[in-house]
């Protein structure tokens, strides 16, 4: 991966816009916009106030990738909750095989679980058979979750989390307890919509040091 592509990625896991990245080292958003296409390389000066304005190394930033530099898993189901133990021991085995850390793992499943139950339970028709899609990235110290269904069009993202959070645990049908939880174990969500692939929901969390692949 070259240095423009590892801008990128961090940047948008960083919930950032070209526009406010490059305000923040001092250049231009289309000089910014060109490094990440590959078009031109950063000074060192440059790259040194890109790798603080992210939090990341220069090192990072420079290095060559060791690794693979990308592992997906995808599953196709069935609308049916009964198969969410079956898609939370793929997790598990998944997170085991990329040595991801406990803590890390337990927010992926809690992500899982609630993204998936919300498309089982709410973006078909009520009684209708029909499936959804799980694409599992995994890249050095980092995790993309891909959720893709054909169903009604709906953002979740713009549901409002429950205004008491304890009544919410204690009533999951109160809404917007669901994207809340996945929210605050997650590092980024993003939702696309498409006439050709329909709903799309967008996980990242980047993996605690400890976390990566086994060699």
């Amino acid at each position: 991966m070259d240095i423009g592509s590892k801008l990128r990625d961090v940047r948008r896991l960083k919930g950032m816009s070209l526009r406010q990245l490059a305000k923040r080292v001092d250049v231009s958003a289309s000089f910014l916009s060109q490094v990440e296409q590959g078009k031109c390389q950063p000074s060192l000066e440059s790259l040194s106030k890109l790798s603080a304005a992210l939090d990341v190394t220069v090192d990072y930033l420079l290095r060559e990738e060791q690794k693979t530099a990308k592992e997906m898993l995808e599953l196709k189901l069935p609308n049916r909750l009964e198969y969410l133990a079956a898609v939370a021991s793929l997790v598990t085995e998944a997170c085991k095989v990329h040595r991801v850390v406990e803590q890390d793992r337990q927010d992926i499943l809690l992500a899982v679980d609630e993204a998936c139950t919300n498309i089982i339970k709410y973006a078909y028709d009520v009684g209708s058979f029909e499936y959804f899609t799980i694409r599992l990235t995994f890249e050095p110290n980092m995790i993309f979750i891909e959720f893709q269904d054909r169903g009604n069009p709906f953002n979740p993202l713009d549901v409002e989390p429950p205004q008491n959070i304890r009544e919410g645990i204690e009533n999951r049908n109160l809404g917007g307890l669901g994207i809340f939880l996945i929210r605050k174990v997650m590092d980024r969500t993003e939702y696309r919509y498409s006439v050709d692939r329909g709903n799309c929901l967008i996980l990242a969390k980047e993996l605690s040091d400890s976390s990566g692949r086994e060699t």
